[in-house]
């Protein structure tokens, strides 16, 4: 990771001045982007390192005011102004200027007009390559742990993750934020767009991933982020209920976040248990994965869901084979199913009704739209078709369960 304070180290900006904004000299840096004109929001993903000289044009400050805000707003990693009599005034970069970038926390940067931007550009770069070496070899660890059955008893296994920075006596939690309406989103735009529309869904989750690692990573401090597809991994050292907390809260903002800046997504994490030792890291990553997939039975307007929130469906993930759970539902509710198509009646409807109302027939027959005696006679009608009693405690217990298992089964 290089981040804009390590910038100052580089021959070609030996020279380079801190303005203002030293509380943000820890951003991460992505890449140099050299700017020819404002605005930048749409050329602007998070982590760039900003370049700008005018131009040959004068530049009043009011506008390089501007330009500070908008990066601060689009996640840059910092902004180098180039002065000279050709390019930005020195003057204009004065207390004004300094202020806003503390304010901001966005590094700005002033450096002589003699600097040739392709010798910048080219340090910078070679810097952020050298690290993303290190990077790679992290990501490459992460994506086999989770993607590839590496053994997390080996103990090459081990020593690679000390290597990184992994340590035995720490707390870790995975959380996986993904993009939930993926298919949807893009058929809707190339509806939208027609035979013009270019933007495929690999170069959107390219770009997506690297706005979250840099957010995360500012946000969050010491983080892993491994990425595939519309998936993107996190895996972060969680040792006090407090850290816990806060990661909760920056997750659930970061898929609000996310949905405003690209209208008509929608995105969801999915959080694991907290765990010790590479094994319950990979074990959280399960959990992580497994919360995601139960997203429509619990509600598709939840922006986070952790695995200790799927109560009885954390039983059925367990259960090895979804033969063993589908001769269960089969008891209650083949018969059921059958006797809709064959009479067109609706009594499965008025089942999973009557158990999300909690049996109560006001309820029931209110949600349904239906007269009372109407609803007493399907209930009366599902009775005699399982041979049970409605009024018995326990053959409610299996019905909910049978009802909960098939729509498990359906969505996972």
């Amino acid at each position: 990771m290089t981040t804009a304070k390590d910038l100052l180290s580089l021959p070609s900006l030996s020279h380079m001045k801190l303005i203002g904004g030293a509380a943000g000299l820890s951003r991460t840096v992505t890449w140099p982007y050299v700017i020819l004109c404002p605005p930048i929001g749409e050329w602007v993903s998070g982590g760039e390192f900003l370049i700008y000289y005018g131009a040959n044009a004068v530049v009043e400050k009011v506008e390089l005011a501007q330009l500070i805000r908008d990066a601060a707003q689009n996640d840059a990693a910092g902004i180098l102004f180039l002065v000279g009599h050709h390019y930005i005034l020195e003057e204009n970069l004065d207390d004004e200027i300094r202020q806003l970038a503390d304010e901001l926390k966005l590094p700005v940067f002033s450096h002589t007009s003699l600097a040739y931007v392709n010798s910048i550009t080219k340090d910078i770069i070679n810097l952020i390559q050298d690290r993303e070496k290190d990077a790679a070899i992290a990501n490459s660890f992460w994506y086999s742990l989770f993607f590839q059955n590496t053994n997390v008893d080996d103990i090459a296994t081990l020593n690679q993750a000390l290597f990184l920075g992994y340590l035995p006596s720490y707390n870790y939690c995975v959380y996986i934020f993904e993009m939930m309406n993926a298919s949807a989103y893009f058929q809707k735009l190339e509806a939208m767009h027609g035979p013009s529309f270019t933007e495929t869904s690999s170069e959107f989750f390219r770009m997506l991933a690297t706005k979250l690692s840099y957010i995360t990573q500012k946000e969050t401090g010491s983080t892993w982020h491994v990425a595939r597809n519309s998936a993107n991994v996190f895996v972060l050292p969680i040792n006090t209920n407090s850290q816990e907390q806060s990661a909760d809260r920056f997750f659930e903002s970061l898929t609000i976040r996310m949905e405003q800046q690209y209208p008509g997504t929608k995105f969801c994490v999915g959080k694991g248990n907290v765990r010790s030792r590479l094994f319950g890291i990979r074990e959280s990553y399960i959990q992580a994965k497994r919360s995601l997939l139960s997203w429509k039975l619990l509600g598709d307007n939840r922006h986070l869901i952790s695995y200790s929130d799927l109560g009885f469906y954390q039983l059925l993930f367990e259960i090895p084979t979804a033969s063993v759970m589908r001769e269960y539902t089969a008891r209650f509710l083949d018969p059921i199913r059958e006797y809709d198509k064959t009479h067109d009646a609706h009594l499965y409807e008025t089942l999973c009704t009557w158990l999300d109302c909690r049996c109560n027939k006001v309820q029931t027959a209110k949600a349904l739209f239906l007269h009372r005696n109407t609803l007493l006679m399907r209930l009366e009608k599902l009775e005699k078709l399982l041979g049970v009693s409605l009024d018995d405690a326990d053959i409610t217990f299996q019905l909910q369960a049978a009802v909960k298992i098939d729509k498990f089964l359906s969505e996972t």
